[in-house]
Formats: structure tokens, sequence, C-alpha cells
């Protein structure tokens, strides 16, 4: 793909890091998680700069054992491949390369080192007045001496394309609170070697987590786990390819429902499931229970937002208990299941479609799904007209609104290619339109799902 920008256009990516690569910028050792509730019950996980407000970066849940799960032929930019020779499941060291090789073409446009603190409409005292003010700060891990001094930059037009792994989720569970063990999200697991002798629950999805410590017992490891639980809401997805007997050391639970003070029983903490099942012995509990949405940049207090929010709180169940006021922290989730107020494609804030964003749905391949989104934004900004209309369902808050998976991600991306006069038969025609998939992708990612 050629990347024409007129003289004229601006462009700067703000890069909260001091690298580009995202969620895929290993860091081996970040900040502790540390573990609150708010006021109705929800645990809020945390780093102690995320709670002291600095304006750093957050930490990746990019973990040393990890090998994509999307093939290396479907998971690239349509506009950038893989070079040859690249393993079918590759590494995320390798996966980081190509993200740090297909930012160079762009590297001019990318400020690194920058925190976002607020996107709003320029006040009518700004001079001169374009429709966007951004305010940004040095990142605090730069160490650079204008740390927390506030710089302004405006813009017609602003992407959001942060992505919505920022902010960890752990579900209300009654009780939590009263647990004494260790708590932490899976946005902080690292290498399996940590919890050895320890009998670690793993709730929610962490697959890959349940397998590497799976593996340790398997391969009778010293660092292995002393007992694994895995407790989940949904059908169990365990790649068989990587079986290798490591399920066979799983003790499958159903969701959590309670937790109870430690007693002669347990020194931890006593765990009830949904189902009645009973569990005294748990020293660590690790939530791979994803993320919810948030952009503390977009406040709700200032315009169009005040008028429009983005995001709902989550709520707890009708009659819940809440936690002891010693407890509660200051700290909040700040965020929601899913942002509201965007057209149906879920791309563009209906309210002041000079807003956009990029990769809010589940389930489907980020890469080349970002580039086919990018460029419908870019050619309604450069004068496609678009019919945008609000979501049909939305008033639903709940995530899986935006799960496509297989085919759902093609009719998606595919539909929004014709708005803007593309998505033929050809996956690139000799007109460099995009269209469809080919089939032969298409097989591969039915393979995955």
């Amino acid at each position: 793909m050629t990347i024409a920008v007129k003289p004229s256009v601006l462009i700067i990516a703000y890069e909260a890091r001091d690298a580009v690569g995202g969620l895929w910028n290993f860091d081996p050792d970040p900040a502790p998680c540390t573990i609150s509730f708010d006021e109705v019950g929800h645990a809020i996980a945390l780093s102690d700069l995320e709670r002291q407000g600095k304006p750093a970066p957050t930490p990746t849940p990019m973990y040393a054992g990890v090998t994509a799960n999307t093939p290396r032929d479907i998971m690239p930019y349509r506009s950038h491949p893989y070079p040859d020779g690249t393993a079918e499941n590759p590494t995320y060291e390798t996966i980081y390369e190509y993200q740090v090789r297909h930012a160079q073409r762009y590297s001019k446009y990318i400020q690194l080192n920058r925190t976002v603190t607020r996107v709003r409409h320029t006040p009518a005292n700004h001079s001169p007045r374009k429709r966007w003010l951004v305010e940004w700060t040095p990142s605090f891990p730069s160490s650079s001496p204008d740390v927390g001094k506030n710089f302004e930059e405006q813009f017609d037009h602003i992407v959001v394309a942060n992505g919505t792994d920022s902010r960890p989720f752990i579900p209300y569970i009654n009780g939590l609170w009263e647990w004494k063990g260790e708590i932490i999200h899976s946005r902080w697991y690292r290498k399996s070697e940590a919890f050895a002798d320890k009998a670690v629950m793993v709730v929610g999805g962490g697959a890959d987590i349940v397998r590497e410590l799976g593996m340790l017992v398997v391969n009778r490891s010293t660092s292995a786990p002393r007992k694994i639980y895995r407790s989940f809401r949904s059908k169990l997805r365990y790649d068989t390819e990587q079986d290798k007997g490591w399920p066979d050391h799983v003790a499958n639970l159903s969701p959590m429902d309670a937790v109870h003070p430690p007693s002669g029983e347990s020194r931890t903490g006593r765990i009830v499931t949904i189902s009645g099942e009973v569990v005294d012995d748990v020293d660590v509990i690790i939530f791979a229970t994803a993320y919810i949405a948030r952009f503390e940049f977009l406040r709700d207090t200032d315009p169009p937002f005040n008028n429009a929010p983005l995001l709902r709180y989550p709520q707890v169940p009708k009659g819940a208990t809440r936690p002891p006021t010693e407890a509660v922290s200051e700290a909040t989730l700040e965020g929601g299941h899913r942002v509201h107020n965007l057209d149906s494609h879920q791309l563009f804030y209906l309210p002041d479609p000079t807003l956009a964003f990029l990769l809010l749905h589940a389930e489907a391949i980020p890469w080349p799904f970002s580039e086919m989104q990018a460029r419908v934004l870019a050619a309604h900004w450069s004068g496609t007209p678009l019919e945008l209309e609000p979501h049909p369902d939305e008033n639903n808050d709940s995530h899986s609104v935006l799960i496509l998976g297989h085919p759902g991600e093609f009719d998606y991306a595919e539909n929004l290619l014709k708005l803007i006069g593309e998505g033929g038969p050809e996956e690139v025609d000799s007109e460099g339109k995009w269209g469809a998939w080919p089939e032969w992708k298409k097989h591969i990612r039915a393979l995955i799902d």
C-alpha cells in the first residue's frame, strides 16, 4: 500500500512508551499488581504509578512464553506481510520485531514518550481554533524535566487507537475482599516458574497460563505448582495440538460465587463456586478475565462527552454485598464494557464523526482488520460520504455485542469496504482497491475459530 500525504496535512501519532510495539513491547519486570476495592465491590488491579495518576504507560500483558495463536499467513497487515522464513506460529520476539519494522516507514509521524492527558473540543478562547484540543505531557519513565508540564496541540480529526487492554477487569465476587492469599490479574503474569509449590486458581480464559503451569507438572519441574485449578464460565477451548498430558493435572471448576474469610480449614480463605464446589487450599488467584475500555483522556465532564458519554460504569448484581469501608480505596475502574454513542460500525463518534475509534471489536484478527477500518475512516474524512446510523443494540452494555468471530469479521470488513466503493472479489485489484479476503485465508481462519 502506498501512503500519500498532502504537504498541508499534519499527522501525529502519540505513543506513551519509549518504543513502538504496543502490547507486544515486552516488559519482563513490571511494577507489582496491587488490589483494592471500590465502594460497590469491584476489585481494582493497578500498579502504584497508575494509582498515583502518573503520566506513564500501563504494563503490557505480554509474557515470555507467548507464541501467536493466529497463523502467520493471516496475521499480518495486508500491506506488510511477514518476511520469508517466519515460523507458522511466531514467538512474541518475532512479532515485536515485525511491528518495529512495519512502523519504520511511518517513524516521522510517531512521537514517543508522550502521554495524552486530555482530548476535547477546542474552547472558544483558544486561537487558532481547530476542532480538537489535545493535551499531553512527557511520559513519567522518560525522566524528562518536563514531566507533568502541559503541552497543547490542535487537530481537525482524532483517531483513538490505544485498544481496550489497558484497564484490567475482575468480575464482582462476593467477599473477595476477605481473601488473604495473593491476587493478580493476568496482565502481570510473566512466567509459570513464579508459582512453584503453590496452589493456583486461574479464573476466566487464560488457556496459555494453565497450559504453562500444567507443563511444569508434566515435566516434573522443581518449579511446578502444587495444584492447578481453573474456574471458567464457558466451554473450555484447549489447544489439542499442544495437549501433551497437561490437562490431566488441571482441576476444572465452575465460576467462583463467593469467598469466605480464613478459618481453621483454610489459611487464605474458602472459595465456593456457583455449583457449590468448595476449595480451601488455594494460595494464588490469577484473574484472566480480560479488560474494560478506558479512555482517561476523554473526560465525561468535557464537551462533547458531557452530553454523549462514551462509557457506562460496570454494574454489580442487584442487592450485592458491599465491602467494609476499610477495604475501599479511591481508585475506581474508570471504564466500561463497550463504547457508546458510536455508529453501527463502531468506528465514528456520532455526535462528532471527526472522532473515530479503531479495534473495539473482539475475536477479529487485529492488524488487517484495523487496516480496513483505517482505510474507511480516511476515505470518509477525505470526502467520501457515509450514512452513519446508531448501533441497533446501542442500549446493551455487554461486550458480547462486539464479538465477531468467523465469518463475522469478514462480513463486517468487506461490507465496510463497499461503503467506500471497494470490496470487490480480489484482495487487491489492478486499481489498488481492496476487496475480499481470499478463500484460502478464510479457510485458515475457520480452523482456529
